[in-house]
């Protein structure tokens, strides 16, 4: 199995206002291996690749965000923390500690 490096060098001008052109470097190799599939529309492929990433990072994990939101209410719930003690007592002891 190959493994391939990709060296790329992105230029971002600003053609329109809605608009950019991205220059996109990659090894001749790779370059004649894409010349030999003119049928494939390689800007579009990229296009299409960036927009997906970008939503998969932008994206918020609801189920895990809710997971994490009722884990935090059961420690709170359960008083492990502050022991039947306000939670100002809590800060300032720790405060102390740290002094």
């Amino acid at each position: 199995m190959k493994i391939e490096r990709f060296k790329y060098n992105i230029n971002i001008t600003n053609i329109t206002m809605t608009d950019v052109t991205v220059s996109l470097r990659v090894d001749r190799d790779v370059h004649e291996r894409m010349r030999q599939h003119e049928e494939i529309n390689w800007s579009g492929v990229l296009r299409k690749t960036i927009a997906e990433r970008l939503e998969q990072a932008e994206a918020i994990d609801y189920a895990r965000a809710k997971s994490a939101a009722d884990q935090m209410d059961r420690i709170r719930k359960s008083g492990i923390f502050n022991r039947g003690r306000p939670s100002v007592e809590i800060i300032r002891e720790w405060r102390q500690k740290r002094k």
